[in-house]
């Protein structure tokens, strides 16, 4: 019993700090993190489709 209660707590405390490490709070978006002259990511509302495109397939 004393293996599965350990694997079971060590399995919480990588859960836990797996949550920790990929929060929104830690991370930088692309476009504000790439900003050099070897890299220019715009922000995300411009896309290259175009103002008018819904999404949608024509057809």
């Amino acid at each position: 019993m004393r293996p599965f209660l350990t694997s079971v707590v060590v399995a919480l405390v990588i859960a836990i700090g797996g949550a920790l490490a990929l929060s929104p709070a830690w991370n930088t978006p692309a476009y504000k993190a790439f900003t050099t002259d070897g890299a220019r990511v715009a922000a995300p509302g411009d896309n290259l489709v175009g103002p008018t495109w819904s999404g949608q397939r024509n057809g």
